[in-house]
């Protein structure tokens, strides 16, 4: 609203406020074209086979987080360094002006957009019973990615300063300059597998399996600079960070048959059960002097990877070396973490006082066999915890994390 935002501009090397130089963060476009078609067809013509079709396009609006780096830009705000004591009355003068690291935005910033599609197959098997079977397909072009414009090249940065004719800190040493674009890319592909029962004579059930894989340059969108080289996007292309290659999940409810009364009758037992395999590990090492980014570095492997699948060495770490003065040649997000296994189970009773009034008792039991679901293993190279499990999938208290138990009384009217 008042200019404040100041963005990099690689073109002059100077730092620009927006509404003086530069009139917008990126140019507007109106690729916002979003067309849907599908088709449903009956190829028997008697309603217990189906078959559908569809495709769409569909965009994103970008997120503010795009946009709000560029107010911590000098002149808005100015890193400071300094050794011993300082306080607010003597900082500027105590403390030198550190180098610089801006944010900025791609000039040339594209909308985000996912193309969709799938061709599935439905039939009735039974009176209340139906399967589907199903490929669906997704492709993300123009996702948004990160990367360091300023990466060192042989050691050095490709942008030492900020250009002297800069109206912003004219000559001021820059670090890295992290650079929002829309220059990634995605891929989806699975075959699912569905089979839903109806309520009936006391029983319902609904199951799925998937057999999927996604790939991507960066799975999320706000995680900063991801990719081990920032000039080869496309060196970073591998599983994405979510990809589970199997994933089985059941829900059934079954009423038990007891009648007679109001202490035996109403009881139903309730379960679901989620089956998946693990995603992916980004092996890296610890070194910010190559490329001025921790973490983003893969190392060299120099044998096959066994994975051994304890949590004291979830795989073995002897073929994994730091390479020197280079980008390694283990691929993204090669290693994969372990599964995830859990069953919910409920056991309910539902009482009637009158045809509009009911109390309801639950007992709910999380996670019902105790089963421990290990988070991923350490994956930075050379650590103490490389290759050791040394938390839970998710923390204490969530779903799946360890048995719980809970008891609830309703009354619904």
């Amino acid at each position: 609203r008042y200019d404040r935002f100041v963005m990099f501009d690689p073109e002059t090397r100077s730092l620009v406020r927006i509404g003086s130089g530069i009139d917008k963060v990126y140019e507007e476009n109106n690729k916002n074209f979003q067309p849907r078609v599908g088709i449903a067809w009956d190829p028997f013509g008697d309603a217990k086979t189906s078959v559908r079709a569809a495709y769409a396009i569909l965009t994103d609006q970008p997120v503010t987080n795009v946009v709000t780096p560029l107010t911590s830009n000098p002149p808005l705000a100015t890193p400071l360094t300094f050794t011993g004591p300082v306080t607010f009355a003597n900082a500027v003068t105590v403390a030198g002006l550190a180098g610089l690291a801006p944010n900025t935005v791609d000039l040339g910033f594209n909308n985000a957009y996912v193309q969709s599609w799938n061709l599935n197959i439905q039939r009735e098997l039974g009176r209340d019973i139906g399967m589907t079977v199903g490929y669906f397909g997704a492709k993300g072009t123009h996702l948004r990615i990160s990367r360091n414009i300023n990466q060192p090249i042989n050691g050095v940065r490709p942008i030492p300063t900020v250009s002297a004719s800069s109206e912003i800190r004219p000559g001021a040493p820059l670090n890295n300059i992290v650079q929002i674009e829309g220059t990634g890319n995605s891929s989806y592909n699975a075959l699912w597998l569905t089979a839903n029962k109806r309520f009936s004579r006391g029983f319902q059930f609904n199951a799925s399996y998937t057999f999927s894989k996604s790939i991507d340059y960066n799975s999320l969108n706000s995680q900063g600079i991801v990719v081990q080289d920032s000039y080869n996007l496309r060196g970073s292309r591998g599983l994405s960070d979510f990809d589970a290659r199997h994933r089985f999940v059941i829900s059934g409810l079954y009423e038990l048959p007891f009648r007679g009364n109001a202490l035996i009758e109403g009881w139903q037992l309730s379960t679901i059960v989620q089956s998946q395999t693990g995603n992916p590990v980004n092996i890296v090492v610890n070194n910010a002097g190559f490329t001025g980014t921790n973490n983003t570095v893969r190392p060299d492997v120099t044998g096959p990877i066994e994975i051994l699948g304890t949590p004291n060495r979830w795989f073995d770490i002897s073929p994994f070396v730091v390479p020197v003065g280079r980008f390694g040649n283990l691929g993204r997000n090669v290693v994969i973490g372990p599964g995830f296994n859990n069953t919910d189970f409920s056991v309910i009773k539902r009482t009637k006082l009158t045809e509009s009034q009911l109390i309801e008792f639950r007992w709910e039991v999380f996670d019902l066999f105790n089963h421990a679901n290990f988070g991923q293993p350490g994956r930075v190279v050379g650590t103490a915890n490389f290759g050791q499990i040394t938390n839970t999938r998710f923390p204490t208290g969530d779903s799946g994390s360890s048995r719980q138990m809970q008891f609830a009384l309703k009354y619904k009217f």
